[in-house]
């Protein structure tokens, strides 16, 4: 821990919470080579690190545009392409059928850890923190799905990601196969948020750096 962290672990929460983003952004900024890079990405970084978008509302509203092409002569052109789509097609699964969602979560059985023991290092925690058995766990619990919930967040994105594939596209052979691709991350985000709130029972808010990246 260097000397702005120790610094910003002193301050009250609530003041914590304000400065930390903007150390972050800093630190971001300052690995950033291509100064037209940090232009591109000026109005989304305001949007993620500075109105924190991600964390104010249930639902936000990002403007996306790209343009969209229609085949009207639907020729195949892409055997490749058509093949993985034939084969995306046999090869659907169902995360309904194909997981054990009977099986029991319980993030404190010492038998079945959430983490490695090695994964948390907790020696690094700040001077005078110190944690019980029963707290370690519960910080294994939190940080599992903390990490589960920027997937999901994540899942989400490379939905609408997919989507815009398949209007984009110019050619039917992939506009076929993309639609497998929106059909798969469909079932991901169906799958992390099913295990997050029945597994789990808690869902954080998206990540700023992970924002910043879906709104750019």
């Amino acid at each position: 821990m260097n000397a702005t962290e120790r610094l910003t672990w002193l301050m009250p929460v609530a003041m914590r919470r304000r400065v930390e983003p903007l150390l972050e952004l800093v630190s971001l900024l300052r690995e950033v080579e291509n100064p037209s890079r940090i232009a591109a990405l000026a109005p989304s970084v305001a949007r993620g690190f500075l109105l924190r978008l991600g964390r104010k509302h249930e639902r936000t509203e990002v403007v996306s545009g790209h343009a969209t092409h229609f085949d009207w002569t639907y020729t195949s052109d892409f055997p490749e392409m058509r093949e993985l789509y034939r084969r995306a097609k046999q090869n659907q699964w169902d995360a309904e059928t194909a997981l054990d969602w009977s099986i029991d979560v319980d993030p404190h059985n010492p038998e079945v850890p959430m983490l490695p023991s090695n994964f948390l290092i907790v020696d690094d925690l700040p001077l005078g923190v110190r944690l019980t058995v029963r707290e370690e766990r519960e910080l294994s619990r939190c940080v599992v799905a903390w990490m589960l919930s920027q997937f999901l967040h994540g899942e989400q994105g490379a939905l609408f990601a997919s989507a815009q594939v398949v209007e984009s596209v110019q050619w039917l052979d992939g506009k076929l196969y993309g639609a497998t691709q929106v059909m798969d991350e469909g079932r991901h985000v169906e799958t992390f948020h099913r295990y997050i709130d029945t597994k789990l029972n808690r869902l954080y808010v998206i990540n700023d750096n992970l924002f910043t990246i879906i709104d750019s």
